[in-house]
């Protein structure tokens, strides 16, 4: 069985559709870095997570607190 032959226009049109495909394919969207914040300040009032200044770290908190921060 003899396989049919596409029209020129056909040919046309599917060498088209591959393209737009091919360049959908490869198009990344890369958006802007938005502004920066204001820096952080730790739990908001009344978290549960919040500190208490009156308390004294523990001696794990204080060595985190030296290992992230460098200073006790």
């Amino acid at each position: 069985m003899a396989r049919m032959r596409r029209s020129p226009g056909a040919r046309c049109l599917q060498a088209i559709w591959e393209a737009l495909v091919s360049y959908g394919s490869f198009w990344i969207c890369i958006p802007e870095a938005p502004e920066p914040g204001p820096p952080l300040a730790g739990p908001a009032p009344h978290h549960p997570e919040r500190l208490c200044p009156e308390l004294p770290l523990t001696t794990v908190e204080r060595r985190l607190q030296e290992e992230l921060c460098g200073r006790p």
